[in-house]
This record gives structure tokens, sequence and C-alpha cells, in this order.
């Protein structure tokens, strides 16, 4: 398994609101979802920033602090190397309606982590030196 990007990062807070507008308004993230207890924010190249509450039922299971989402190329296959290993805190792994796939597991340090996988090649933004 090799880790292609970090393409997510997903925070508890108990300010969502004010942090939600923070990004927005100062950073230049887009406003994807913003619904009670929770919030999607979306960067220019689509990499995504999501806050929801700290009593979120969807997220009740990450305990630590802000969560990175890490991109495989393979979900399942990911899973299987993790359970193999007898990596603690594995999640099931869920799907999203756009069919993008994840699973949270505890890395050594005690914190959540996710890998997750994406349907097709996400955009990335070129600039002049790259």
């Amino acid at each position: 398994m090799r880790i292609k990007g970090i393409i997510w990062v997903g925070s508890a807070t108990g300010n969502r609101q004010a942090t939600s507008e923070f990004f927005a308004e100062h950073l230049g993230l887009r406003v994807g979802v913003n619904v009670p207890g929770f919030t999607q924010l979306i960067a220019e190249n689509g990499d995504r920033l999501e806050l929801f509450d700290p009593d979120s039922i969807e997220h009740g299971q990450l305990d630590t602090g802000p969560v990175a989402g890490l991109w495989v190329d393979n979900v399942e296959a990911a899973h299987r190397e993790l359970e193999k290993a007898g990596v603690d805190g594995l999640t099931d792994i869920d799907r999203g309606r756009d069919g993008h796939g994840w699973f949270y597991f505890r890395a050594p340090d005690g914190n959540f982590y996710e890998l997750c996988e994406h349907p097709r090649p996400r955009p990335t933004k070129r600039t002049a030196a790259g």
C-alpha cells in the first residue's frame, strides 16, 4: 500500500459555525454542505475539511484531535492489509453516494486516521514551477 496524498481532514469542534465561517471567509474554502452538526468545506483542488459537532453520531468513534484522510488506490486491499497486521480500532469500510470508500484505524500514537479512495482521478492544479 502507498499513500498518494492527504486529501481529507475531519475535526470535532464545539464551535463549528464560527470555525467554518473562518475557513470560508478568510481562507477561501468553498462550503459544500452545511447542515445541523456538520459542515464540509472544499479547497480549489477538491480536498475537503469536514467539521462536525463533538456529539456527531457518524463520527462518534473519532475521539482524538483532527483526523487526516490518506488517499490510497484500493481501500479494500488496504483494509485487508491492516486487518492482517492486527491494527487497533479498524472500522468497517463505508461508501459515499459517489462511490468513494473509507475506513478509520487507530495508529500506534493513539490517534485515529482514515484511509480512503476515490472513484475517479481528483483534479490537480499545476503551477508554473510544477
